[in-house]
């Protein structure tokens, strides 16, 4: 608990413009991952696996992007720094643990950009608009990775276990329930703000032109020691994720983890090249 507390006080310090509920998540999944570390070893070393792939089939390799680059323990970073001119790493937040780690390896092409890539804050503009107008169609789309057609020499995006995070972080956005002035316009966020932002998210990827490759976790599932299930559940919310090329069981909370008896294993997919119907 103290080295947490410590952590976030730096984090604070050196991300003064993070929201402090973002800042505790990505200390509390730090906390997790050094706790999980055996439980989580298959799930990081495949996950690094299938970016190894999609790096290998990309012939022309000046800059790579990772969307959710997060403790850097499922990225291979030291083959993208090797193989790749630039390599840029995109979080709504960046701890001074990672940025230490680039720092220490003499990483010279690697580089952060915080962002938040989730699209909730557009989403949000827009439904007021449309509210305030009495327009349902803007004729806009949701855009949350327009960002990265702005970047030049673009050959590979990754979106490292995120997906299911952009959901999290809405869904928990979404029930607050005291909300700052500046908030309210999220009082008319639509039903499917969720389902939108994934989608968002699929379709962001769709429309670039280079190399993608995705890892998310899909759905999960609660189950007892004798193996009776407690609960399930869809991590995409309806949103139909792209084909998978490979998957496997990600334990995330083993068994005392989050219950003595209970732990919560969430279904993972790898897919290149993602594509959406239109």
């Amino acid at each position: 608990m103290l080295a947490e507390a410590l952590l976030f006080a730096v984090a604070r310090l050196t991300s003064p413009r993070s929201r402090a509920a973002v800042i505790r998540d990505a200390v509390g999944l730090w906390a997790r991952a050094r706790r999980c570390r055996a439980a989580w070893a298959e799930h990081e070393a495949r996950t690094r696996a299938a970016i190894d792939r999609a790096i290998d089939g990309v012939a022309v390799r000046r800059t790579a992007v990772v969307l959710g680059s997060g403790l850097l323990r499922d990225v291979p970073i030291d083959r993208l720094s090797s193989m790749f001119d630039k390599v840029v790493l995109v979080d709504i937040v960046h701890l001074p643990t990672v940025r230490l780690k680039v720092l220490l390896r003499r990483y010279p092409n690697v580089s952060f950009m915080t962002r938040d890539i989730s699209g909730y804050d557009r989403l949000a503009e827009q439904s007021w608009i449309k509210l305030a107008t009495g327009q349902d169609d803007l004729g806009v789309r949701l855009d949350p990775l327009g960002f990265l057609r702005k970047i030049d020499e673009l050959d590979l995006v990754i979106s490292a276990n995120v997906l299911s995070q952009v959901a999290v972080g809405a869904r928990k956005r979404l029930e607050e329930k005291d909300r700052k002035a500046k908030d309210r316009k999220a009082r008319f966020m639509p039903e499917d703000t969720v389902a939108q932002l994934v989608a968002g998210h699929l379709d962001g990827l769709a429309q670039l032109p280079c190399k993608t490759v995705i890892v998310t976790d899909v759905s999960y599932v609660r189950r007892r020691r004798d193996g009776t299930i407690v609960d399930t559940g869809d991590l995409l919310y309806g949103v139909t994720p792209p084909f998978p090329f490979d998957t496997w069981d990600w334990p995330v909370a083993p068994f005392g983890e989050e219950a003595a008896d209970e732990e919560r294993v969430h279904r993972v997919i790898a897919a290149e090249d993602v594509a959406v119907d239109l």
